[in-house]
C-alpha cells in the first residue's frame, strides 16, 4: 500500500477510493499503530495530546472512521492558529504487529497504519514598536510584546503600551490579555485587564483614569469567524473636573464601578492584493456587531446607580475593478444607548464620539458632538486608484510569482463621509437634519513598518453656521514601526 498525502479536504473518503487506496487493501480495516508530528518542537506532548485526541481515543477503525478522525485533528490544529502549514501523511506501517484481540471486519486482517503531520509554525514571539507623527495627536508611541506559546501551550500572552505625551490627548494605556484554548481549540479563555490615564481637561474639562478589565469564552475559526461573550468589571474615576463643566459631567465626579454582560460577533473574509504582506484589501468584507448589557453605580453608594443596553453594528466592503486598477471601499458604522432609568444619566466614558483623524476626518478630534451621543451613525464610501505608469512604476521581482504584485502599494484616494452623533433620543439618525459631511482627497502609502496618508479635506455641519469642529485643509500622518519578526 503506497503511502498516501491527505489535505484539508473533509471528503477524506472520497480521496481515499480516488487513489484506489480502498481496492488495493482489499477492503481492509485499519488500525492505527502511531501518530507521529513533525515539527512544532516548541509545543509540550500535553499540547499534542490535547489536539490529536480523536486519533488517540482507539486504534481499531474503519476507513470512514480513521478519515472523520483525521479531519478532526486537523483543523484542530489550525484552529489553534500558531501553525502556518499543516501536512498530513497516512502511510503503511510494516514493522508493527496488529493485536490479537482487535476486532476483524470482514473476515480481512487489520491493515496497521500510521499517520504522519507535518507542522510549521509561525512567529511565537514577536515584540513590536510604533512612532506615529499626525497633525492632530503629534507623537505617539505603541510598543506590544506578543508570546504565542506561553507555557509551551500555545496560550497567547501580550503586553501593550499606547503613551502620548502631548496635550490635549495626552494618554498612557497599558493592556495584558491571556487566552488559553480549551480543548476544542475553536473556544479559547479569554482575560484581558489594562490601566488607563487620559488628561481630557483641553477639550472635555476632566482628567480621568480607568482600571478592570474582562473575561469570558471566545469562539474563533481560522481567524474569520469568532465570537465573544463574557463579563467586563471597570473601576472609574473622573477628577479635576472644571467648574464650568456640565452638570451630568459633574454627576460623575469621583470613582464609578462599571459592571457588563458583552456579547461580540465578528466575520471577515478578505481579498489582499498581496497574500504575503496583506496590507491593501481589494476584495471580500467585514461584519462586526457588539452589545453590551451594563450597569453603574456609585463605588460608595450601591443606591445611586444606572442600567442600560449599548448596541453598535459595523461593515467593511471591498471591490476592486481592472484588475485592481481601482479599488472601491465601503464603510458604515451605527450605534445606540437605550437607558432603563432616565434620571440616572449615562457616563461620559460610554457615550459615542465622532471626529478626529481615524474617526471622521475633516473635523477635530470628538468635536461632532463634544458632550457624546446617545446614538451615532456614519457612512464612508472612498476609491482608491493606482498612480499612472509614467508617474510611478513600483519594482516587482519576476523571479517570484508572488512579488509579481505590489507588496506595499501606493494609491491615490478620494473619499466622502457622512455622520453625527446625536446627544438624545428626541431625535433619530434617519431623520437628521444637521449632519457632518466631509469630503477628500489625497495619496497613502500602504506598508505595515513605514506608511504615510497625504489628505485634503472640505467639511461642514449641515445647518450649522460657524461651527467650531471644522478642520479644514491639508492633514497627514505618518507612522513608522519595527518588530524582530521576520514576516
Amino acid at each position: 500500500m503506497p503511502s498516501l498525502q491527505v489535505d484539508s479536504n473533509p471528503d477524506l473518503k472520497t480521496r481515499l477510493i480516488e487513489q484506489d487506496v480502498l481496492q488495493e487493501s482489499q477492503l481492509q480495516p485499519i488500525f492505527l499503530t502511531r501518530v507521529e508530528v513533525n515539527g512544532g518542537e516548541e509545543f509540550s506532548y500535553q499540547f499534542f495530546n490535547k489536539l490529536l485526541s480523536p486519533l488517540l481515543a482507539t486504534g481499531d477503525y474503519t476507513l470512514a472512521q480513521l478519515s472523520s478522525r483525521i479531519n478532526q485533528s486537523y483543523h484542530h490544529l489550525k484552529d489553534t492558529g500558531v501553525f502556518k502549514d499543516v501536512g498530513v501523511v497516512l502511510e503503511p506501517d510494516y514493522y508493527s504487529n496488529v493485536p490479537a484481540h482487535i476486532t476483524s471486519f470482514n473476515r480481512e486482517k487489520s491493515i496497521p497504519t500510521k499517520i504522519i503531520f507535518d507542522v510549521s509554525n509561525v512567529n511565537l514571539n514577536i515584540n513590536e514598536s510604533f512612532l506615529n507623527f499626525n497633525n492632530e495627536e503629534f507623537i505617539n508611541l505603541k510598543l506590544n510584546h506578543v508570546d504565542h506559546n506561553f507555557n509551551e501551550n500555545a496560550e497567547l500572552v501580550s503586553v501593550g503600551v499606547d503613551y502620548n505625551p502631548y496635550k490635549p490627548y495626552d494618554h498612557l494605556l497599558t493592556n495584558l490579555k491571556f487566552i488559553s484554548g480549551l480543548k476544542d481549540p475553536r473556544f479559547k479563555f479569554l482575560i484581558d485587564v489594562g490601566y488607563n490615564t487620559r488628561d481630557d481637561l483641553g477639550w472635555q474639562r476632566y482628567k480621568q483614569n480607568q482600571l478592570g478589565g474582562k473575561i469570558g469564552l471566545l469562539y474563533k475559526k481560522q481567524r474569520e469567524f469568532d465570537i465573544f461573550t463574557g463579563f467586563r468589571l471597570l473601576k472609574r474615576n473622573l477628577f479635576d473636573i472644571d467648574d464650568g463643566a456640565d452638570d451630568n459631567l459633574k454627576f460623575f465626579s469621583g470613582d464609578f464601578l462599571k459592571l457588563s454582560v458583552l456579547n461580540k460577533f465578528k466575520y471577515q473574509h478578505i481579498g489582499y492584493l498581496n497574500h504575503a504582506t496583506k496590507n491593501f484589501p481589494t476584495s471580500g468584507g467585514k461584519v462586526l456587531v457588539e452589545s453590551e448589557l451594563t450597569s453603574v453605580q456609585e463605588q460608595n453608594n450601591a443606591a445611586n446607580r444606572g442600567e442600560f443596553i449599548k448596541s453598535q453594528i459595523g461593515f467593511d466592503l471591498y471591490k476592486s475593478i481592472f484588475n485592481n486598477y481601482i479599488t472601491t471601499k465601503f464603510q458604515g458604522e451605527l450605534g445606540g444607548i437605550f437607558t432603563f432609568n432616565s434620571k440616572f444619566p449615562i457616563h461620559p466614558l460610554d457615550k459615542f464620539y465622532l471626529g478626529g483623524y481615524n474617526s471622521f476626518a475633516g473635523f477635530k478630534k470628538n468635536s461632532i458632538e463634544q458632550q457624546g451621543g446617545l446614538q451615532f451613525y456614519k457612512l464612508q464610501a472612498t476609491i482608491f486608484t493606482k498612480i499612472p505608469h509614467l508617474l510611478y512604476s513600483p519594482k516587482l521581482n519576476s523571479e517570484n510569482s508572488e512579488l509579481l504584485v505590489e507588496s506595499n502599494p501606493l494609491r491615490l484616494y478620494a473619499t466622502a463621509l457622512v455622520g453625527n452623533c446625536i446627544p438624545t433620543h428626541k431625535q433619530n439618525f434617519w431623520n437628521d437634519a444637521n449632519p457632518a459631511v466631509s469630503y477628500g482627497f489625497g495619496l497613502k502609502y500602504f506598508n505595515r513598518w513605514a506608511n504615510f496618508d497625504l489628505g485634503y479635506y472640505v467639511s461642514q455641519k449641515v445647518g450649522v453656521d460657524n461651527f467650531g469642529g471644522v478642520k479644514n485643509g491639508l492633514q497627514f500622518s505618518i507612522s513608522i514601526g519595527a518588530s524582530d519578526s521576520n514576516v
